[in-house]
Formats: structure tokens, sequence, C-alpha cells
């Protein structure tokens, strides 16, 4: 028990940041900019859950949260012509060496373009360069688009979790990618 301490305290102690550094992304001949997620993006963030997800979305205070947490926290939004247009957030346990995605959304003007993707490809890099060897997710069980495109980026269904979600007890779709 105490080594177990004496490991996360060390840890702890020496903790740094979590940090990406901004770049430039040219999808079909768009230049968007992908950079870590500001405080003041948050409103845009919440305007995209709110398209969405309608009723369901992560508060701003839930968001103010996350992004506070910046030592096992990263989030990631994807601006074109300096306006939010999608995000993605991933927590980082290293006690228990697992990536996870939290939350991800792509405003519906900007959807099927590749965006998604190429969010949920750097965090998998980001987290392989790190020493995670694993990253999980959940997905609404009838979100189907969703479902194919994570199985599409390597990741499979290991569970169900009945009820998960509070709007309608809908179930959750487990899925992990080996890094």
């Amino acid at each position: 028990m105490f080594a177990k301490f004496k490991e996360w305290l060390e840890h702890k102690q020496g903790e740094e940041r979590l940090k990406f550094t901004q770049q430039p992304l040219l999808i079909n001949r768009r230049q968007f900019t992908i950079r870590q997620a500001r405080f003041t993006d948050i409103p845009a963030i919440v305007h995209i859950e709110e398209l969405i997800y309608g009723t369901t979305p992560w508060s701003v205070s839930a968001f103010q949260i996350e992004l506070e947490r910046d030592r096992d926290r990263l989030y990631l939004v994807i601006t074109y012509d300096s306006q939010v247009v999608a995000y993605v957030g991933c927590s980082f346990n290293w006690y228990k060496h697992e990536s996870h995605i939290t939350n991800i959304g792509v405003s519906p003007a900007y959807q099927d373009r590749g965006l998604g993707s190429k969010m949920i490809t750097l965090l998998k890099d980001y987290a392989s360069h790190h020493g995670y060897p694993k990253m999980t997710l959940e997905v609404r069980i009838h979100n189907l688009k969703a479902r194919k495109l994570y199985e599409r980026l390597g990741f499979s269904q290991t569970s169900i979790r009945p009820h998960y979600y509070i709007d309608n007890r809908e179930d959750a779709v487990e899925m992990e990618v080996k890094l």
C-alpha cells in the first residue's frame, strides 16, 4: 500500500500540464487549425453540443472543470476562419495507463469532412507517444454513424453499459483500441 502511495506522490510532484502544439490542417482544400482548447472556446463548444445533442449537452461549468484539469485532461479544437467548428476531449489516467475520449463533437455544417477522424487520430498518436497502451470511449448504442467511424479508426466493442445515458436511458457501447 505504501509503495503505491509513494509512486502516486512521485508522479504528482513531477506531473506537468498536458500540452499540444497548434497545427495547420488542410482538409478538402480548406485550411483549418487544430490547437489546444482555451477557456474562451467553451461557449462555442457548448453551442456545438447543443446543435448535436439538443437537451443534454455538457454544461459550461463541466467544461470549465475539464479544462482546469490540465494535468490529466487534454481538449483540442479545430477552427476555421477563427471559429471553433469541432472539439474533442481526452482523459489520461497515468496510474491505470489508460486514455479515454470523454467527448467529441463536430458542428453539423462541418460533419463528414474528416475532422472527427483527424482529432481522434491525433489523440491516439499523442497517447501512444506518451506511453498509453490503449484508448477507450463510450458511444450511444444507436449512433451507428459514430460507431462505424470508431471501428474504421481501430476501435472494437468491449462491452455494453445498460441505461448509461441520463436523458433517455440509452445503452452505451464501450469501445477500445490498442495503441
